[in-house]
């Protein structure tokens, strides 16, 4: 019975527009932990402020009345960390929230009340004096995002992917595992032993290609396993440099030989994506209203060419699988689709503000294809420089008679108090002659204690609001 009444209610919810399920989108790093604790702590902490929020037209008007956590409607997923993240923040000393490795939800209730007239509120027939919008965010790990293209991919086709060893970097950080794979026989008796060792290789590998900033990471949860550490599903690999013909000849073998390492092997990558991916995608990513795409152009550029590369690439590999179109009744109620879009260039107090018009440009050109795509489908789209915790503040410096913007911040690593100016952003897609010789020094600070009053400092959140929320309060 309590089951029937919430799906009455999420339908009713649905038909008068009053629910936004939003997809906070991005990689490992990205920074959507921290987006998710800020934009929960903006609305908590708004207490009448028209002030604090000035770009979100509902806040700045003082419609909203009042912001609460709610129950959220799935039981079985874990609760976002909310107030354990805002006590990291505390203190002299606040430390980042910790990274997610599992999913978790948190669900929104926002009272609002809209100036109306006599006759407006005599001709709506779901008139309410104060009305509430419900926003439900689903918090997950970005490695989990780059094992969705596995949806559409066989283990032969996966196994094929050039991304491997694309690159003499990925090459290099590859050399242990390719030597194990080389002894290894895909025809003959599933040897676990050797299975486990060639994947601990792998993994190594993954780890090795993660820590020097590349992004394109399959499987995902093989560098974040939680309880499945070693665990058969989590067991298995790709055999790279095959032809299609081998392929063909493999996959004959494999069928007709269920106990061949190469059996064992589909078996294992079919029962991972059956497991971790399509379950995953079905339950939590297929209804989406809106979304926000998170992404950090500048650790990429701290380090390579083929880091920033594969940050293109894996943004739009993972953007392929979201749904996008307009947000009719229809839709709503059997099919919902992402109606608004925001690209997000986070970290924004990472630099000074006379180069965050460029990074604004670089993170243009790094969605443009996505952008693109969108675009077609009639979806609103907006690109956003944000911080959703600041972690510095900007001084002016005078040398040799000359005004210098440079950055104020604390170490994360020892807390130090640091005085830096990072460099020029690069508004395009980085050329040659950018990673031969460039200055660049993009830190890692700690964030900013939260103010006496419990509000988080930030940049470029108000903006996120009215683009994602705004048009629900009208």
């Amino acid at each position: 019975m309590a089951s029937l009444f919430h799906h009455l209610q999420d339908k009713y919810e649905q038909v008068f527009d009053q629910q936004l399920r939003i997809a906070v989108t991005g990689l490992s790093r990205s920074g959507k932990t921290a987006f998710i604790t800020s934009f929960i702590n903006q609305l908590l902490t708004l207490d009448g402020d028209k002030s604090q929020l000035p770009f979100f037209t509902p806040a700045a008007k003082g419609w909203i009345k009042g912001v609460a956590i709610v129950p959220q409607k799935d039981l079985t997923v874990p609760t976002f960390p909310y107030l354990e993240n805002i006590n990291s923040l505390k203190g002299q000393t606040p430390v980042w929230p910790k990274a997610t490795t599992d999913i978790s939800t948190i669900r929104l209730a926002i009272k609002y009340q809209l100036p109306r007239s006599l006759w407006d509120r005599v001709k709506d027939i779901n008139f309410k004096d104060i009305e509430t919008l419900y926003v439900d965010i689903v918090d997950y790990p970005g490695e989990w995002l780059l094992d969705l293209p596995l949806l559409n991919l066989s283990y032969d086709a996966w196994s094929s992917s050039s991304y491997f060893v694309a690159s003499e970097q990925r090459k290099t950080l590859a050399q242990d595992w390719l030597q194990a794979l080389a002894n290894f026989d895909p025809k003959a008796k599933a040897d676990e032993e050797q299975i486990r060792q060639i994947t601990k290789e792998f993994t190594n590998f993954l780890h090795a290609c993660k820590a020097q900033g590349l992004e394109y990471i399959q499987p995902g949860r093989f560098v974040l396993p939680g309880s499945y550490q070693n665990a058969p599903i989590l067991q298995f690999f790709p055999l790279v440099n095959y032809t299609a013909e081998q392929w063909q000849e493999l996959n004959k073998f494999a069928r007709n030989n269920p106990e061949s390492a190469i059996a064992v092997l589909q078996k294992r990558y079919q029962t991972y994506v059956q497991t971790f991916v399509k379950d995953f995608y079905k339950e939590h990513f297929e209804r989406f209203d809106r979304q926000i795409i998170l992404i950090d152009c500048l650790t990429p550029l701290n380090h390579s060419a083929q880091a920033f590369n594969e940050t293109q690439l894996a943004l739009e590999q993972i953007f392929q699988n979201f749904q996008y179109g307009s947000r009719n009744l229809w839709n709503r109620l059997f099919s919902p689709q992402i109606d608004k879009l925001v690209f997000a260039a986070s970290k924004t107090d990472h630099v000074t503000s006379d180069q965050v018009a460029n990074l604004t440009s670089l993170l243009k050109q790094l969605t443009q294809n996505n952008n693109r795509q969108a675009s077609y489908q009639n979806i609103t789209t907006d690109f956003v420089p944000v911080a959703s915790i600041r972690a510095t503040q900007q001084l002016e410096v005078e040398k040799d008679g000359k005004v210098y913007k440079v950055l104020q911040g604390k170490s994360k690593e020892n807390n130090e108090l640091k005085y830096i100016y990072p460099g020029s952003v690069p508004p395009y897609l980085p050329e040659a002659s950018f990673w031969q010789n460039h200055t660049f020094a993009f830190e890692e600070f700690a964030p900013l204690p939260i103010s006496p009053q419990g509000k988080i400092s930030s940049l470029g959140m108000d903006r996120v609001f009215e683009i994602l929320l705004g048009d629900k309060f009208k």
